[in-house]
């Protein structure tokens, strides 16, 4: 009986211990599975800027369209829309100023309300939400672009753009978790090193885990290392458009009426 006792405490204390070690080192995450499967070759646009479509393989076949830009050379702009009747396309928009790049940003309720807060040009529109959908906030606060966690927010006087949008996808470098992981549809996210690096982009079918566990895998992006990313809204509204340096664009169109469009302009 004695023997009995021992064995199992035996066995109880080292699952004890590969729990621990488990805690503290984290657990395999999928995004070990994540590999390139084919790129294009890299399209200069201005201001530094580049795109690369690039695929990537495991679990399901991703493509992604990548815009890369640097915030000593680019300037990130919220384009609001307030009425749908008098809403234009991302293609529309983006041809009316003197824009690299632009894709989808917050989401929007049925009334074409923003959901969260909105800041446009220095107008405000909607009310910072602590929803746990709505996880981060892009800003520019004196020409400087942040990527915000939501309790990070503070109010602060010269913030010039401004949108809320979620839920966060990467976080340190790593995958966050809890991230719903069946529903594949199209996406739109944002992602910085924290340092001034910064991309948009949009995936073809991927969860929310799984665009999480991409992101956060470093020999895909040999541009960056991805500190933090945000998702947009995606689905129907997912676009992306952009201009080459020598004019011609290049236009992934959404589906849907957007009510606000984040943009890349060279700075002033």
């Amino acid at each position: 009986m004695g023997q009995i006792v021992s064995h199992r405490l035996h066995r109880m204390r080292t699952l004890f211990v590969f729990l621990w070690l488990a805690l503290l080192t984290g657990t395999p995450s999928l995004h070990a599975q994540w590999r390139l499967a084919g790129q294009s070759e890299a399209v200069v646009l201005a201001s530094g800027a580049t795109h690369v479509r690039r695929g990537v393989s495991g679990p399901a076949n991703v493509e992604l369209k990548l815009v890369f830009f640097d915030a000593t050379k680019c300037d990130l702009r919220i384009i609001d829309q307030p009425q749908r009747s008098s809403a234009g396309s991302l293609g529309d928009v983006m041809r009316s100023d003197n824009f690299i790049a632009g894709c989808n940003a917050g989401y929007f309720n049925p009334e074409f309300g923003p959901l969260g807060l909105v800041v446009s040009k220095g107008t405000r529109v909607g009310s910072f939400q602590k929803s746990s959908l709505l996880g981060g906030v892009i800003q520019v606060r004196k020409g400087r672009p942040t990527l915000l966690w939501r309790d990070e927010y503070t109010e602060q006087k010269g913030i010039t753009e401004l949108v809320q949008a979620g839920p966060r996808l990467v976080n340190g470098g790593k995958p966050v978790a809890g991230l719903e992981a069946t529903k594949r549809r199209a996406r739109t996210f944002i992602m910085t090193d924290c340092a001034g690096k910064w991309a948009i982009g949009i995936c073809d079918r991927a969860s929310l885990r799984e665009l999480s566990d991409i992101l956060a895998t470093p020999a895909l992006f040999p541009e960056m290392e991805v500190e933090r990313a945000l998702n947009f809204d995606g689905g129907s509204s997912t676009g992306l458009w952009f201009r080459q340096a020598d004019g011609k664009e290049s236009y992934s169109r959404e589906f849907a009426t957007v009510r606000n469009f984040l943009a890349v302009m060279p700075r002033r």
